[in-house]
């Protein structure tokens, strides 16, 4: 691996690149594939028996159409509605295809970032801790979060469009798909509604008329996805009177606290950690965009206006569930794609300063690289195993085998009766 290109070689990825990109999402399945037998105790849960239980009651084609919770999502429920019917109610069918689609996401990401002319030392780097991170383990071991995951896949579509033609329609159609697979996709739309209005992209410029007009279609179905949760979903945002501020200290504690708090095992807990870990983050930040320029410059600002913006929605969205869920699996994936792209740059950049020949930095790089996949895919073991406990063997003994169980005790959602779970999971084939 070489050291950072030139910053004024701003690309479109080459064959050669399309395989390395290729393989390095196929790694990304490296914890699913060692530990599938683990992935296999995986049982439904929570949310996704509510799912079920609305399709049932109110068909599937009405049911797409409906908001849940603080979400209006047809293009996830699409495909996880679809996905049950045509798995024929396997779960591990259902977290195999989250993890082909984060396996996408990885793909994506440095296929964005090589666009973008960052140096495979970089790219790598990024790869690697967004897509063998242990902490995004609620995320893709449990089928709700797809949305999330789809809703990155759209953004990262809608990158990649926009820096490759930012004049095609792609783009805006993924933006739109991101608003509509999860709420916090409303933000793919604004952000690249910023990078239309952004100067300096190493790309002739369009009249400002053009800008602008781009800078709408993109800001437009965001919006209005936007308005439909307001007015119609459930959620925070209805009653946030006297909660300002306590949604404003939940999205600093989330913004400064990851992704940071699972990769380095932060043990400390408090203001301290959050100001210490907070003030490298923005250090981070800082020095990523004061050392880069046109395309390189625009990602890192998308990436870090994306970290913020979901920081700010989450705090919205998630205050009331106190502080210590703010660094919980299920918020991870996010603020990995926020801050990985940024950190590969700085690696990148202090490895190409070793005095050392390319050949051999090269070498080093990639035998460092290696071993820090090989470290992250290995703790999955130990995290999966008392997940799968809670996630998967005790659900099943509780509405498989168990021959009285409390009627109301349907793992992850205590209102759904049990016999009700029982005739879903024998009317669709849940296994």
């Amino acid at each position: 691996m070489s050291g950072i290109q030139p910053q004024h070689r701003d690309r479109a990825p080459g064959s050669s690149d399309r395989w390395i990109l290729l393989a390095a999402g196929c790694l990304a399945l490296a914890p699913f594939v060692a530990y599938h037998r683990l992935f296999g105790r995986l049982y439904w849960f929570g949310d996704e028996f509510d799912l079920i239980d609305q399709i049932d009651r109110i068909g599937f084609w009405r049911w797409i159409w409906l908001v849940f919770a603080e979400n209006f999502v047809p293009v996830f429920k699409l495909l996880w509605g679809g996905g049950v019917l045509a798995f024929g109610g396997s779960y591990l069918a259902m977290v195999a295809t989250v993890w082909l689609t984060h396996a996408l996401n990885v793909a994506l990401l440095g296929r964005v970032m090589r666009t973008c002319g960052l140096s495979w030392v970089a790219v790598i780097c990024a790869q690697v801790a967004f897509g063998l991170s242990p902490a995004n383990i609620e995320t893709l071991a449990w089928t709700v979060q797809w949305s999330a995951v789809l809703s990155v896949t759209f953004m990262l579509l809608a990158f990649d469009g926009f820096f490759r033609a930012p004049s095609g329609p792609a783009s805006f159609a993924w933006s739109a798909a991101s608003a509509l697979s999860f709420s916090r996709g409303v933000l793919a739309g604004p952000l690249l509604a910023l990078g239309s209005l952004w100067p300096g992209r190493g790309q002739p410029e369009a009249r400002p008329a053009q800008r602008a007009m781009r800078a709408a279609g993109y800001l437009l179905p965001a919006a209005a996805v936007a308005i439909l949760i307001a007015v119609l979903a459930t959620g925070n945002h209805h009653h946030m009177k006297g909660h300002w501020g306590e949604a404003a200290v939940f999205g600093t504690w989330y913004y400064c606290l990851n992704p940071a708090y699972h990769l380095l095992s932060v043990e400390s807990w408090g203001w301290r950690t959050v100001v210490l870990l907070g003030l490298c983050k923005f250090a981070l930040a800082g020095w990523a965009l004061a050392r880069s320029q046109g395309r390189q410059r625009l990602l890192f600002v998308l990436v870090v206006a994306f970290d913020l913006g979901n920081a700010a929605l989450l705090g919205i969205g998630r205050y009331h569930t106190g502080l210590l869920a703010t660094v919980s699996s299920r918020y991870q994936y996010a603020s990995l794609i926020g801050i990985a792209p940024l950190a590969g740059f700085w690696i990148s950049r202090q490895w190409d300063r070793i005095p050392v020949p390319a050949v051999l930095r090269g070498l080093a790089a990639s035998a460092l690289l290696a071993a820090g996949a090989v470290h992250l895919c290995r703790q999955w073991g130990g995290d999966l195993e008392p997940f799968t406990q809670s996630r998967g063997t005790e659900s099943r003994r509780i509405l498989l085998l168990e021959p009285n169980p409390d009627p109301q005790s349907v793992p992850g959602i205590p209102g759904l009766p049990v016999e009700r779970a029982r005739a879903l999971i024998a009317k669709y084939g849940l296994h």
